[in-house]
């Protein structure tokens, strides 16, 4: 059995749920807007909040609370059959308990291992480069930053950001998937925001935006420009958010 379900952790958890009391799963989909076309069979999961939290509590008692961590954080990969990966190191876990995750010879392990990586990796980046600017707003000026990570990272860098804008509201915005958080006094909530969303900027940020990009390009000493240690240490698909780069 092929299940689709929308995108979303608890529907992940769902589709765990369904492969054991419906029918083992062949495989999990994420529904997207172009067809799904397969030879087998598939069925359509909608998220029971319900169920999904019964396979986390589940997997918190059974394996542990950081094997539940670690699934998630996988989960948040743009990695192809990233569900499947989850649900092979979770049933494993369901058999082996706690001790799972110091299986490091197997590639089921392995493989989440890999997965966390790169989530942890790409998150490390996105601290160090994330520009905020000013902008306006119907409630008044609010800090903005865009970003398109390859992995789902906005509620991973977030708890950085609420302990670092402590007063200050502020948003960040996954252009690529559409969708950002929006911060203010310590708390926050995701909404929808198309990618084609342009913010204005207040007067003294486009004037401090300009002063930045000049310091960028009178600084750099053009004798030792060296663009692939630059693309290294901060790959391409990460400039067009660049302050100094547009």
């Amino acid at each position: 059995m092929e299940y689709l379900y929308d995108n979303t952790f608890d529907g992940l958890l769902t589709c765990f749920y369904e492969h054991v009391y419906t029918e083992k799963a062949d495989d999990i989909i994420p529904m997207r807007k172009d067809v799904q076309l397969s030879l087998g069979r598939q069925m359509q999961v909608r998220t029971d909040l319900e169920k999904s939290e019964k396979v986390a509590k589940a997997i918190e008692k059974k394996i542990s609370p950081a094997a539940l961590r670690r699934a998630y954080q996988a989960w948040l990969t743009a990695e192809d059959g990233k569900e499947m990966d989850v649900l092979r190191y979770v049933f494993l876990g369901f058999r082996l308990g706690k001790d799972v995750d110091r299986l490091h010879g197997s590639e089921t392990v392995r493989r989440i291992d890999v997965l966390n990586h790169k989530v942890s990796w790409e998150a490390d980046r996105i601290l160090g480069i994330l520009r905020f600017s000013v902008v306006q707003s119907p409630q008044g000026e609010v800090l903005y930053a865009a970003i398109a990570p390859n992995c789902d990272l906005i509620q991973t860098v977030m708890p950085h950001f609420l302990n670092r804008f402590r007063e200050e509201p502020f948003i960040i915005h996954d252009v690529g998937r559409e969708k950002a958080a929006f911060a203010s006094e310590g708390s926050w909530f995701m909404r929808s925001l198309p990618k084609d969303f342009s913010p204005q900027y207040t007067t003294d940020e486009e004037q401090y935006r300009e002063l930045w990009r000049g310091y960028f390009r009178t600084a750099a000493i053009a004798q030792r420009a060296n663009p692939q240690l630059q693309k290294h240490f901060i790959p391409t698909r990460y400039w067009q958010y660049l302050t100094e780069m547009g």
